[in-house]
């Protein structure tokens, strides 16, 4: 996978786990009847969303690990692995 490839996924993935961890605090703090019209689920209860906003939140939170999964395994195989170097006989001249 090309390096621009990876950063594309790392920050989609990141965008998206943040945007799902902003959703469950809106989900979690602001009551049913006040959330924003581009959060659905507005019913004739009483209280919040505890359950979609834990939801949302693990979904955030899994998200950013993976995006930071992607990023540190693409990094990591940048540099030459050690089983590569050339080894240099050592010289017994006097």
């Amino acid at each position: 996978m090309s390096n621009s490839a990876r950063w594309a996924i790392v920050t989609i993935l990141a965008i998206v786990g943040v945007l799902a961890i902003v959703v469950a605090v809106i989900y979690a703090f602001v009551g049913i009847h006040s959330l924003p019209s581009f959060i659905p689920g507005k019913h004739a209860v009483n209280g919040h969303y505890h359950k979609r906003a834990a939801l949302s939140g693990v979904i955030g939170i899994v998200l950013l690990a993976l995006s930071g999964v992607v990023a540190f395994r693409g990094r990591r195989g940048v540099g030459t692995p050690a089983s590569s170097e050339v080894a240099t006989p050592a010289s017994s001249e006097v």
